[in-house]
């Protein structure tokens, strides 16, 4: 095996982690949520931070260093061929709805869920944010889709 077919299998093995763990994030909140339960819905939240530190954030290197690397040593221009520098464009902003947008609201509402009381005002706003959530974790999935889409496909 070369040092070509490594990288590519490394890069394909960060795809996989980095769209799963989008994926399963968005189901693990949903089925949470749907439970009403405060607690279900801190743990899964913990468990999202969890993944995202040790899952999320290592495939997004592993991507962007594998990928790098082997345009390096294929002699690819990324920034010069249209389809390769949108596919770049829409991972960069990806990361940029995750970091400004989805993870302060992740921890928000986990903030929210371990201090639940009684209260329905403060789970309705709970649940506010979950709907921003979804809403900026579809265009999210969406530019990490269709960035693999464009590096693929070209």
């Amino acid at each position: 095996m070369n040092v070509h077919n490594v990288l590519k299998l490394l890069h394909l093995i960060a795809v996989v982690v980095f769209l799963g763990d989008i994926i399963v994030t968005a189901v693990w909140r949903l089925l949470a949520d749907r439970t009403r339960e405060p607690r279900v819905m801190a743990y899964a939240l913990r468990l999202v931070q969890f993944t995202d530190t040790y899952l999320l954030v290592p495939s997004v290197f592993a991507l962007a260093a594998t990928g790098m690397l082997r345009a390096y040593l294929l002699d690819i221009s990324l920034w010069t061929n249209p389809a390769l520098a949108a596919g770049q464009v829409c991972f960069m902003l990806c990361g940029v709805v995750w970091s400004q947008t989805l993870r302060p609201i992740q921890a928000r509402q986990l903030a929210m869920a371990e201090a639940f009381s009684d209260s329905e005002s403060s789970f309705d706003d709970y649940l506010l944010l979950t709907k921003k959530w979804f809403r900026w974790g579809i265009v999210a999935m969406a530019l990490a889709f269709g960035s693999m889409a464009l590096m693929t496909l070209r």
